[in-house]
This record gives structure tokens, C-alpha cells and sequence, in this order.
């Protein structure tokens, strides 16, 4: 467990000290593999049926945990499948366009990596605070690579919002030390029970942590900081980043601190969902530009995940089933998607300027988010980019066969056995939106090409980089069990 964090970090620091550009990716190449590595022995020690522990010395003499549990070693494994994907997509951009690199992406890259995988293992609230911002530091600094007014405006406004979160959360944590004495996980539910006023200090965090899920209207940094990310950094914003948060917050509510959680509490939860579901589903309707669709549509999928809490309580662990593999399976689909999209937005430009003609104001005011109406032949100019796009899409609607479906049956069968009809509803009313909002793209990508603009079809190691990625939400549709064995170690009880 520790090497799948200390191998990324050591990474971070040899790309930073490396020089020239063949070397810097030599060393991120070795540093994925060995990740990738390590975070496959996590696995295979998770497997055994019980989660793993490890114990490790902090600084100043305190002890900080790591449990490799389902929860922690399934978003391990969406972790590397996007990770190693982006980062060859990354090497392979890098290797067409010499002005698209960076000396800070590998660095910024990797430590990301490792805190999200330190993250998900660390067994205390202070040392989930301390990653959590580091994570957000890392991300605020990558989306402002590619340059510009527009880039940096976006990166200030997540920092911003991190800065709110982070304060909001670390006076949460405070209050929590304060009135408990602990900020360990395993003993952290029976010190709160005893407690009255320990439930501020869990508010405060969750507060924080819905700022950086974004759950809406929390989520003002998200559209902007996705949609002017570079094409290496915005399959990381949206497949992972979004999840570090949720994964903190389900294992203190429901791991953690079960003896403090409420019927009321989780119904405030669940309707946070409904509202997110609503609202990011409606801006995705609105959406001008390809890019802002995904990412407004995460805003929609991350409240989707959070109508589990009225199953679980009720004693429907298939709640918890269904809303960790829609995390899982949510990653690479999602990842998939902004990397078909980045190439269609340059099929489009150079579809225009190769017979002189100029894009639209809107294709214009953000040239790495192509406006819809630009995106006319993109099945015909890059097929694999399409497909990629579209299966990623069918997990997000929850068809089978893929990982999305896998997902929302098990929250479907979670709500028929507590008989929890308003969501079934919700469910059902978020893959109408889901699919009607995806429509909306794929209607023109099949649409002929717009006058005086050429149909050449396009094909690199990228599309099919993108196609492979989207393509393990088909096994995991069709070969559900293992991940859905591996999600059950260390699960929630269910009930309360």
C-alpha cells in the first residue's frame, strides 16, 4: 500500500529534476508502470476477502493508518485505468505538438496521482483534510497549463472555491478533535455518539466536502476549470477528482461515523442529489459547447450516487453496491468522453481553416470546447473519437451492456426492497435527461459535414486510446461479479 503511494510521489520529483522532453517522459513512462504495479498488488491483497492494514509512522510520532478496504481499492482501480490512459494520451499529444508541453505537467501529474491513491487509504480525518488539499492545489494549478486569460480565470476560481471548502473543512475537523479527542477513523463513531455537539463539526466537513464534489449549486468552479483544462487534465478533473471528495464523504458518514447518521440527515443528502441530478442535467440542456455538456453532466451523475444513503439506512446495502460502481465505472466513461471530445474539437477547426473558412464566434471564444453546431460530420471525420464518445455516453445512461447499468440496478434493487419509490423515479427521471442532453451531440456528429468544409476521416493512437478506455465500461457491464465482490470487502452493515 505504501509503494502505490510513494512510487507516484518519488515520480513526481525525478520529472521535475529530469531535463528535456525524452527523458522527462522515460521517467513518467517507468513511474506509470510502476504505479500501475503497485496498485495491482493493492488489489490482489484486497482480494483476499478482508481489507488490508497497514500501519505507518506520521510526523511528530503519530501513527496514520492505511486500509485497503472495497470502497478504497475500487477507486484504486479507476484511479490507474484513467491514469495510465491520460498519461499515454499525454506522451502521444506531446510527441505531435512540441508547443503543447509542459515541464509542470508530469510533476503535477503524478503527485496527483499519489494523493488520490493515499487518499483512499488513509484510515484518520486529519491526514483525508491535508490530502484533499493537496489534491485540489495540484488540479487548480493544472487546469491554468495550457495559458491564457480564460485558463487562469478558471484555475483562480477553483482555487477559490478549494480555499472555502478547505476552511470550512478544517474548522470542522477542529470542532470534531475538539469534542472527541480522535480523528481516527475506527474509533471516531462511538466518540462522536457520546457527544453533543460532535454533529457541527460533521456538518462543517460535509459542507466542505460538497464544494469539492460539487454537489450544485456548490459547484460554480466545476463548468469553467473542466471545460478550459488542457485535453491531458480534464479527463483527470472529471473522472477522479470529483470522486476523491465523494469517497471521503461516504466513508465518514457511513464507515466511520455510522452511530451518528439520521433519517433526517440522509434524506437532507439524498435531496442535495435530486437538486444536483435537476440542476446539472438542465445545464447540460443549455450547454453551447461539447465540453461544458460533460462537465455539467458530472455535476448530474455525482447527485445520481448520492441517492444510496435513505437505501443503506433502510437496510438496502445494495445502495452502497450500486453508488460505488457508479463511481468506479464513472471514471474511465467520463475520461473517454473529454478525450473523444478534444479530438473532434480539432477535427472541427481544422475541418473549417483547411478550405479558408473561419469558426463561429462561439467554436472562437473557446477553441478546445467546440460548440455543438460545429461538431457537424464528426462521426465521418473521426469514427473511433465518436464511438468512444457514445459508449462512455451508454454508461451514463445506464444501458446495457456497461458498468452504468450495473450501477443503477443495484440502486434499483436497493429502492423496490424498501419500497422507496421516489427514487426509482429519480433514477428513472435522470436517465431520460441523461439521454436527451447526449442526444443533443450526437444528432449533428452524424449530421453531414457543413458546407465548404472537408470530410477527411482522421484516425491516431488517440481515438483508439479513447475507444480501449470507454471500452472497460463493456466488461465491466458484462463481467460485473468481480467488481462487485471486491466493492462488498468492509462494506456498510446497512440499516440505522
Amino acid at each position: 500500500m505504501s509503494a502505490a503511494v510513494l512510487v507516484p510521489l518519488a515520480g513526481a520529483l525525478l520529472t521535475w529534476l529530469t531535463r528535456g522532453w525524452r527523458r522527462t517522459v522515460t521517467a513518467g513512462i517507468a513511474v506509470v508502470a510502476a504505479t500501475s504495479a503497485a496498485a495491482a498488488l493493492v488489489l490482489s491483497t484486497a482480494r483476499a476477502g478482508e481489507p488490508a492494514r497497514q500501519a505507518l509512522s506520521g510526523p511528530l510520532g503519530a501513527e496514520v493508518a492505511l486500509v485497503a478496504d472495497g470502497l478504497a481499492v475500487s477507486m484504486i482501480l479507476a484511479v490507474a485505468l484513467v491514469g495510465i490512459a491520460v498519461a499515454t494520451m499525454a506522451i502521444l499529444e506531446d510527441a505531435r505538438d512540441a508547443s503543447a508541453r509542459h515541464w509542470a505537467y508530469w510533476p503535477l501529474a503524478l503527485t496527483l496521482w499519489a494523493g488520490l491513491v493515499a487518499l483512499f487509504l488513509v484510515g484518520d480525518l486529519l491526514s483525508a483534510y491535508l490530502l484533499l488539499e493537496l489534491i485540489g492545489l495540484c488540479g487548480a494549478l493544472l487546469v491554468t497549463l495550457r495559458g491564457g486569460r480564460a485558463p487562469l480565470l478558471a484555475g483562480t476560481r477553483y482555487l477559490l472555491a478549494e480555499l472555502v471548502a478547505s476552511l470550512t473543512m478544517l474548522f470542522g475537523v477542529a470542532v470534531v478533535w475538539w469534542q472527541t479527542g480522535t480523528v481516527s477513523f475506527s474509533g471516531l463513531g462511538t466518540a462522536l455518539a457520546a457527544s453533543d455537539t460532535g454533529w457541527v463539526g460533521i456538518a462543517l466537513i460535509t459542507v466542505g466536502l460538497m464544494i469539492k464534489i460539487p454537489l450544485a449549486p456548490l459547484h460554480v468552479w466545476l463548468p469553467a476549470a473542466h471545460t478550459q483544462a488542457p485535453s491531458a487534465v480534464s479527463p483527470l478533473l472529471s473522472g477522479l477528482m470529483v470522486k476523491a471528495a465523494f469517497a471521503v464523504l461516504v466513508r465518514l458518514w457511513f464507515l466511520a461515523a455510522p452511530e451518528v447518521v439520521t433519517p433526517r440527515a440522509v434524506s437532507v443528502l439524498a435531496g442535495l442529489g435530486l437538486v444536483a441530478i435537476l440542476w446539472g442535467s438542465l445545464t447540460a440542456l443549455r450547454a453551447v459547447g461539447l465540453k461544458r455538456l460533460v462537465a455539467s453532466s458530472t455535476i448530474a451523475q455525482m447527485g445520481l450516487m448520492l441517492l444510496f444513503p435513505p437505501l443503506l439506512i433502510a437496510g438496502a446495502t445494495e445502495g452502497w453496491t450500486g453508488a460505488i460502481v457508479l463511481a468506479v465505472t464513472h471514471a474511465p466513461a467520463k475520461a473517454a468522453m473529454l478525450m473523444a471530445a478534444t479530438l473532434m474539437a480539432s477535427s472541427a477547426r481544422q475541418a473549417v481553416t483547411a478550405t479558408g473558412g473561419t469558426a463561429s464566434s462561439e467554436a472562437d471564444h473557446t477553441p478546445h470546447d467546440p460548440a455543438l453546431s460545429r461538431l457537424a460530420g464528426a462521426a465521418s471525420r473521426r469514427p473511433l473519437a465518436v464511438m468512444a464518445f457514445g459508449i462512455g455516453g451508454l454508461s451514463l445512461v445506464g444501458l446495457p451492456p456497461t458498468g452504468g447499468f450495473i450501477g443503477k440496478w443495484y440502486l434499483l434493487l436497493g429502492a423496490f426492497e424498501v419500497r422507496a419509490g421516489w427514487i426509482v423515479a429519480a433514477i428513472v427521471v435522470a436517465t431520460l435527461l441523461t439521454a436527451w442532453y447526449l442526444v443533443r451531440f450526437l444528432l449533428p456528429a452524424f449530421a453531414p459535414p457543413g458546407e465548404g468544409e472537408e470530410d477527411v476521416r482522421e484516425r491516431d493512437g488517440r481515438d483508439v486510446l479513447a475507444l480501449a478506455l470507454a471500452g472497460t465500461t463493456v466488461i465491466f457491464g458484462l463481467v460485473p461479479g468481480p467488481l462487485v465482490e471486491l466493492i462488498g470487502i468492509g462494506m456498510p452493515p446497512g440499516g440505522g
